[in-house]
């Protein structure tokens, strides 16, 4: 009951996406699809972007701006390198889906406050990873549409529709994923709400994830009616969705990697490496889906979900890999999430 308590996330992904599968291309009763289109899912995604918002304190930010070398490191990698390395992974994917899910699940920004959850627990500057999450959420509406548009004109994935265009792509973000996001920041301004909010931090990231699964299973509904109506079963073989996979688990820890590596060569401090590790390298489920939606291509979605499921489990070792160096000389005494009243990293938010 323990493990389920602290995963229970993962589990609900786990049952989730093959239930939604499974009804949505096994005959579904004649209400459902019509129930499930209906779902509001851009109001959805920004409820969930604003409920991660207003929960992430950043008081601390102008720790790292008066040094901000660590916080573009790690939005360099986030933003430019893991997508260039993603470019030439896209001629390995033989279905338009995984193509572009690939390419997205490269392009979106950092996670909100699962980043700075891994870094605390890694004895991290959580100050770096909160930055980082503003600024890549901040401007993940030029950047993602960037690289998408990228890869429509350059490597193939110009069958998805035209909701993949920069402008269309721009102002979708905007109005559902930055000022969700902007809102949960002003309203921690005020002293009352703020204090409501910090109080209740574990309630209102669960229903920030109980959200997400809601829509993942909406998602994965739409796409098993769409598998059974255009035969997909042919199209979409095992070996592809593993290619997929490995690909999402190589970008992940690669950017990893290489974070590491230029944290080291620029002589970083041990507490920003372990932040940039962390922050340069995870990648936002929201926003991926909010993408995802927009290409018209529902098994868009995998690639987004195979590489959150995937950064949960890898950045839970390393992070305790890196804890188990001991605590950097240059970090504040450290307090565990749970003192703080902060969600455990098995609960964090799945931005």
């Amino acid at each position: 009951m323990m493990i389920l308590k602290k995963h229970w996330f993962l589990v609900g992904l786990l049952i989730l996406i093959p239930l939604g599968i499974l009804l949505g291309r096994n005959d579904p009763p004649e209400w459902l699809p019509g129930l499930v289109r209906s779902v509001p899912t851009s109001i959805c995604t920004g409820a969930i972007l604003f409920l991660m918002s207003v929960t992430l304190d950043s008081g601390r930010l102008f720790q790292s701006l008066r040094k901000p070398l660590p916080v573009l490191l790690a939005c360099g990698v986030n933003q430019l390198c893991i997508p260039l390395l993603c470019l030439p992974l896209l001629f390995l994917q033989a279905s338009p889906d995984l193509r572009v899910g690939l390419l997205i699940s490269a392009s979106v920004p950092c996670t909100m406050a699962a980043a700075s959850v891994w870094t605390r627990r890694a004895g991290g500057n959580d100050a770096v990873s909160l930055l980082v999450t503003l600024l890549t959420n901040g401007l993940c509406f030029v950047v993602t549409p960037l690289w998408m548009s990228v890869g429509t004109e350059w490597f193939g994935t110009s069958d998805a529709s035209r909701g993949l265009g920069f402008v269309p792509m721009m102002q979708r973000l905007v109005l559902t994923a930055l000022l969700p996001a902007l809102a949960g920041q002003l309203l921690r301004l005020a002293p009352k709400p703020k204090d409501v909010v910090d109080r209740n931090k574990p309630k209102f990231s669960m229903m920030a994830q109980s959200i997400i699964l809601f829509l993942v299973f909406v998602s994965c509904f739409k796409g098993g009616m769409d598998f059974a109506k255009n035969n997909l079963g042919e199209g979409l073989r095992h070996t592809e969705f593993l290619t997929v996979w490995v690909c999402c688990i190589g970008l992940h820890v690669a950017a990893m990697g290489i974070v590491w590596v230029l944290s080291g060569v620029l002589k970083l401090k041990e507490s920003d490496r372990r932040a940039t590790v962390i922050a340069g390298s995870q990648k936002t489920l929201p926003i991926g889906m909010l993408v995802s939606q927009a290409t018209g291509l529902p098994f868009s979605l995998l690639p987004m979900l195979m590489y959150h499921a995937s950064q949960l489990f890898i950045d839970t070792w390393v992070a305790d890999r890196l804890a188990a160096r001991g605590t950097p000389e240059t970090s504040a005494p450290e307090t565990s999430a749970a003192d703080n009243g902060e969600e455990q990293p098995g609960d964090a938010d799945s931005r």
